[in-house]
């Protein structure tokens, strides 16, 4: 259970920290884009702050399991489905930008999501719901 515990609450504090980032200035988020370009993650975020509301409920949504040891699977399915919505955001802006911008984050935050997924089949396994 400890090892859920710490996982959990690793990755919500991951979670948590990206979403205070994407509300702090733009320099600590992106680099500009060239003029008239827009990416799929700035379009979303134009909407509202949907970036900082999705990483936060998420990051909250682990600490939470954490703190009461129940909720991990739940927890843990939700960061993955953010995850891979904000991956496949960063992606898809990527191949679509001229020129390309690199798809580093993108990879790395799909890689997440998985991870996320694999966690969530851990926890289950070992009856830590």
């Amino acid at each position: 259970m400890l090892g859920a515990r710490l996982m959990a609450a690793a990755t919500g504090l991951m979670n948590v920290t990206v979403g205070v980032l994407y509300i702090s200035p733009e320099e600590l988020v992106r680099r500009p884009l060239q003029p008239g370009q827009v990416s799929a993650v700035v379009w979303i975020e134009n909407i509202g702050p949907a970036w900082f509301v999705g990483f936060m409920v998420t990051g909250l949504m682990l600490l939470l399991a954490a703190a009461r040891s129940t909720g991990f699977v739940r927890a843990h399915i939700a960061s993955s489905m953010m995850l891979a919505f904000y991956a496949g955001c960063i992606l898809c802006s990527a191949v679509l930008t001229e020129p390309p911008v690199p798809v580093v984050h993108g990879t790395f935050a799909g890689f997440f999501a998985v991870l996320h997924i694999a966690i969530a089949r851990g926890d289950a396994e070992r009856g830590c719901r």
